[in-house]
């Protein structure tokens, strides 16, 4: 796939998962009267252009969190939210992203889309600012990298410590019953198969037994950012074990 192309698959009634060169995975939410597009990748192509031809309704744009592959293309969108707590995550790359037009979003925040409703829950961890969109009438949790793709990375800069992560994933547990379906920021890597909600409850083992000495790591293999990696039933964690308190 070339940089400035982009793929949509229908993947619920009035949900759609949009993938762009590097498989980062986007989400358009459709409601009767406006549509959310939940965030924007790292394709260089016309973004907007390729979300117009699928909804006509009023867009607005929620990115789940401030890392390169999610937040690109955002200069395209008339209407975007992020919580600004990830500005700092905007520092710490040295991401040029203009930040006066990006308005807050914040823990309990209702998005009325019409026939739908979208509740934004913050859960950092993987940066300090990372949210989630809950689904609840219909059962669907858009995670971004809040619960990872597979592998949840812990171990970047700024990233917060195990134990504030694991106070998010205990907030959210709380909420288990009212999510079957989890659509992640890289479903790609999943084989396009949203995971159940019980594989959070993986991934609080996951953080619990690295916190309390139980699991040791391994040296993590891939990416540029180095931690060790432990692994709990569908779960897999990367961590750095200076942060882990």
């Amino acid at each position: 796939m070339e940089k400035n192309e982009y793929v949509s698959t229908l993947v619920e009634p009035k949900v759609w998962h949009i993938s762009d060169y590097r498989n980062d995975s986007m989400y358009l939410i459709e409601g009767e009267k406006e549509s959310v597009l939940f965030d924007t990748g790292m394709g260089e192509g016309d973004l907007r252009f390729f979300v117009e031809n699928i909804t006509k309704n009023p867009l607005k744009v929620i990115i789940s969190h401030a890392h390169w592959d999610h937040i690109m293309q955002i200069d395209q969108f008339d209407e975007v939210y992020m919580n600004h707590k990830d500005f700092k995550i905007l520092e710490i790359f040295g991401m040029n992203i203009k930040t006066d037009r990006i308005k807050d979003v914040k823990d309990g925040e209702i998005l009325e889309l019409g026939d739908r409703k979208l509740e934004v829950i913050e859960v950092p961890g993987h940066t300090p600012g990372s949210i989630v969109v809950l689904d609840k009438e219909n059962k669907l949790l858009f995670s971004g990298d809040a619960l990872g793709a597979g592998h949840t990375w812990l171990q970047l800069p700024g990233c917060l410590p195990l134990t504030s992560y694991l106070q998010s994933l205990y907030k959210l547990r709380e909420r288990i019953d009212e999510f079957e379906k989890i659509y992640n920021g890289h479903l790609s890597q999943c084989n396009m198969t949203p995971y159940s909600s019980d594989y959070l409850l993986d991934l609080i083992k996951a953080v619990e037994k690295v916190v309390s000495g139980e699991l040791k790591g391994e040296p993590y293999p891939y990416g540029n950012f180095g931690g060790f990696y432990v692994t709990y039933g569908k779960a897999t964690l990367v961590y750095n074990p200076d942060n882990i308190r």
